[in-house]
């Protein structure tokens, strides 16, 4: 008899690993995950010099308040070089546009001063033409007949001529300083265009300076005091946000669960047994298995891997930012010791009817 006790509890054990096993592979309504918040972290990508801290540690903050300033000194002295090329190109626009305007109003003024006097010279040689009709009807007492050879009329014909071809000259002139006007605009007006683009960019970089929370919530560290030149990159202030917004949950990877995008759960504080649960929507599901938190694992020593399930939560939840909870299909918060041993109790039932987890009933020998 005494020989049989070593291979039976041997065999006892072997069976009770392969319950255990099977039983990691039954399905589960619950998974444990940690509350999260948003969080801004203030940072710069050159270095810069802070200006002017506005917040403290602590403070609420409602969005779009200003946080803190800062300056470059190298982007103050590209807005004044480019300022003054700005202005020397407008000076160099003006006076071009000035000098060709005013060959222009010369010109003008030309034409207008030839043409009067063109037209004084015929209107001469009419007044000299009707004196000499009036003065040949007086003697003869009959109109003067029309020569096809008259001279006076001869002269008018060709000042008329003349006429024509000055203004024609001079507007041509006109022309060719109009079109000079224009085409000397177009190098102009690229080169402020480029100027102006990147004071406009320069610009941006100074206003990026001026730092305002993304978000209503509250400052958290501030790593750095007023006049301080900091490097690049270095974390300079944080901001927290209220309360908890989502909870980044892991779903073993021996585990499984049927937890789908848009779904409905309830997370369940298990701070200080508050009893607290809120409704939350799954929002998107890990795309590949990752390890373990530290605070999740039940040997810190022991490694273990799961899928990232991110829930958003309601908001102005009672829940701690960053304590741990548990993630649920039902409102009734889960029982951990018996979700883990139910799958057991189940496979057990499954293999001797009528046993129950932790009882079997006695049954007699028969001989």
């Amino acid at each position: 008899m005494k020989k049989l006790i070593i291979p039976a509890t041997l065999f006892l054990a072997i069976a009770g690993v392969f319950l255990l096993t099977s039983s990691f592979q039954e399905n589960t309504n619950h998974f444990f995950g940690i509350t999260d918040n948003q969080e801004q972290s203030v940072s710069f990508s050159e270095p810069v010099e802070i200006t002017e801290i506005k917040v403290i540690e602590g403070q609420y903050v409602d969005q779009s308040t200003v946080l803190l300033k800062a300056k470059r000194s190298e982007l103050s002295a590209q807005q004044e070089q480019l300022n003054g090329q700005i202005e020397e190109l407008n000076a160099r626009q003006g006076e071009t546009k000035a000098k060709l305007k005013a060959e222009i109003s010369v010109l003008r003024a030309k034409k207008r001063a030839e043409l009067l006097r063109v037209d004084a010279q015929i209107s001469q040689l009419q007044s000299k033409r009707q004196f000499n009709n009036n003065l040949y009807k007086s003697i003869t007492g009959d109109a003067p007949v029309r020569a096809t050879s008259d001279p006076l009329q001869q002269e008018v014909q060709s000042l008329s001529h003349q006429k024509e071809a000055i203004a024609s000259a001079i507007d041509a002139q006109i022309n060719s300083f109009k079109i000079q006007l224009k085409a000397s605009e177009q190098p102009i007006y690229v080169q402020k265009k480029q100027v102006t683009e990147r004071l406009d960019e320069i610009n941006r970089q100074a206003e990026e300076l001026t730092i305002r929370a993304d978000f209503t919530g509250r400052i958290g560290s501030i790593n750095i005091k007023q006049g301080e030149r900091i490097p690049s990159f270095q974390s300079v202030m944080t901001v927290h946000g209220l309360y908890p917004e989502y909870v980044k949950g892991y779903i073993h990877e021996n585990v499984s669960n049927d937890v789908k995008i848009g779904q409905q759960v309830w997370v369940h504080s298990s701070y200080n047994n508050r009893g607290i649960s809120v409704k939350g929507n799954v929002e998107s599901l890990g795309s590949r298995i990752v390890e373990y938190p530290d605070r999740l694992k039940k040997n810190a020593a022991v490694r273990s891997w799961g899928r990232e399930v991110n829930v958003r939560l309601k908001m102005n939840n009672p829940l701690l930012l960053g304590e741990k909870v548990q993630i649920s299909f039902t409102s009734q918060r889960p029982n951990t010791a018996e979700a883990f041993f139910n799958p057991f109790g189940i496979k057990v039932e499954s293999m001797i009817p009528g046993a129950v987890a932790g009882q079997i009933p006695s049954k007699k020998l028969e001989k």
